[in-house]
């Protein structure tokens, strides 16, 4: 198992049984990768039977853990589904993860670190028999499709998947407080409907919320300030 990797803060690949891949799998793939212009290679690769690998992209280490031979690795713990049919939520699988090494722990929440460790699993997903990416800080699961659409717009420079890589819940009040989005800018949002406004209106201006508080970036002010600047990202949103 590697020394120090945040398991805490790292992405989920679900796989049906039997079909996890191994060192070789990865290995290639990366390869590959990185003969179409992609910046990621294997950097440490322990006996098969370990079932991890280190992978360097974009200067930024990453270890992949659960490859067979070896043990799966861990499941994210699910509470909101996204982008899958009804009929479409795997079963019963087993688990690869991709966290943070230990070289970078202390800045997985950083802009960086998250856009090259999403792009790295979305060019896994594309390529392996993925059924489902979870993400542990908001406790979601996306469909792979969903997945890496909404991430590779995002890394494009288009809207930040906020339905996904942040998670929605309302209360009884009928406002929406967010889960997840604590990691990207220090703190999580709750928003209040107006009067007579759909469920899903109130959605869609929480999406773009969102999505202006990951453009200003983490805020660690007081949390006077930090009321402040989710009050300007939400006026923002209203004055656009």
């Amino acid at each position: 198992m590697p020394q120090g990797a945040d398991r805490t803060t790292g992405l989920c690949l679900f796989f049906d049984h039997g079909t996890r891949p191994d060192a070789d799998i990865v290995a290639r793939l990366v390869a590959a990768s990185a003969d179409a212009g992609l910046p990621a290679s294997v950097s440490h690769r322990p006996a098969p039977e370990a079932g991890w690998l280190e992978l360097l992209a974009s200067g930024l280490t990453f270890d992949l853990i659960g490859l067979d031979p070896g043990a799966p690795g861990r499941m994210t713990q699910v509470q909101q589904h996204f982008g899958f049919g009804e009929d479409d939520v795997p079963g019963e699988g087993e688990a690869v993860e991709l966290v943070p090494s230990g070289h970078i722990v202390s800045g997985a929440g950083l802009q960086p670190v998250l856009r090259t460790m999403m792009g790295l699993a979305a060019n896994l997903a594309l390529e392996l028999p993925v059924r489902a990416v979870g993400w542990a800080p908001a406790q979601t699961w996306m469909e792979p499709r969903y997945f890496c659409r909404s991430v590779l717009n995002w890394l494009g420079g288009g809207a930040f998947p906020a339905l996904g890589l942040t998670a929605l819940l309302q209360a009884e009040d009928g406002s929406l407080a967010s889960r997840g989005l604590a990691h990207f800018t220090g703190q999580e949002v709750q928003l209040e409907g107006r009067r007579g406004e759909a469920a899903a209106d109130t959605v869609k201006l929480a999406v773009r919320v969102i999505d202006q508080l990951v453009r200003r970036g983490a805020h660690r002010g007081t949390p006077a300030d930090r009321r402040r600047w989710a009050g300007a990202a939400a006026g923002a949103v209203a004055g656009g």
